[in-house]
């Protein structure tokens, strides 16, 4: 990542929210009652999770930000309102009302499901690995079995990181430009998360990390969270998309920040 004091100021811009961490709630809440078009939509968000959200010059940035303002006008909201959270306290906060949506770059997976409801997807996303562009000896998943890995707290990659590395170290923060910093550091040995993340930090950090070009599983779904049993909430959000999808706004904005229209981010 360049000169490493380089480096370190350009994730630390970029990583201004301090985290903390809470635990789950399977407690749902109502559904969702109709809303003026005076009110706001509340999104819960976790802003370290460059390109989809983050603090840029004290201001809330990236695709999810984009994304829910568009969302909150397609379904005749006033805006959209972000409560900034730690990452695993997103689900907790839509499952007891206390934020209507989660938009956050969230995978679709049978377990959260258990919890809450998904919109259709916005985007389809893989794993990738990233390391420093000087390592030679890493072309794949195999050659990280006993190595540190950086992933962040909460999300599904670490998870996958668990389930496929047993013996490796893993090395949990609460964001993810913390997680590439620790790579350019020589304190982790790589960065397992989403392609988009990836692709972002390896272009902004200027020929210092690589992503190596072998996806380590299939796309999948990232999309908007709901509480369980909101249908009027839910028909809502997904005819809104579709229409999104349709008149190509969804594709500009996946133009804008991840470089390709692509539902599957390139994948």
């Amino acid at each position: 990542m360049g000169i490493r004091k380089k480096i370190r100021a350009s994730l630390a811009g970029l990583a201004l929210v301090t985290l903390a961490g809470c635990g789950s709630s399977s407690t749902t809440s109502q559904p969702a009652v109709a809303s003026s078009s005076t009110d706001s939509l509340r999104v819960a968000i976790n802003p370290g999770f460059v390109p989809f959200e983050q603090i840029d010059s004290g201001k809330l940035t990236g695709f999810d930000v984009d994304l829910s303002q568009a969302l909150a006008s397609r379904l005749g909201r006033k805006n959209a309102t972000f409560d900034q959270l730690p990452f695993t306290s997103l689900l907790p906060a839509v499952t007891s009302g206390r934020d209507e949506v989660a938009i956050s770059g969230i995978l679709d997976t049978a377990e959260r499901r258990k919890q809450v409801s998904f919109s259709k997807p916005y985007i389809n996303d893989s794993f990738v690995i990233s390391v420093k562009s000087s390592n030679r000896s890493v072309k794949g998943i195999t050659d990280l079995a006993k190595a540190a890995i950086a992933v962040q707290v909460g999300t599904i990659p670490e998870e996958f990181v668990k389930a496929k590395l047993p013996q490796a170290k893993i090395v949990t923060v609460q964001d993810t430009p913390s997680a590439f910093q620790l790579v350019a550091q020589g304190r982790a040995d790589a960065v397992i998360t989403d392609a988009p993340v990836a692709g972002y930090y390896v272009k902004k950090l200027g020929g210092s990390l690589k992503v190596l070009p072998t996806p380590l599983n299939s796309a999948q779904p990232i999309a908007v969270v709901m509480p369980l049993h909101s249908s009027t909430l839910q028909q809502s959000v997904d005819k809104a998309l579709a229409a999104m999808e349709a008149d190509g706004t969804l594709g500009k904005l996946r133009k804008t920040w991840f470089g390709t229209s692509d539902l599957n981010g390139g994948a």
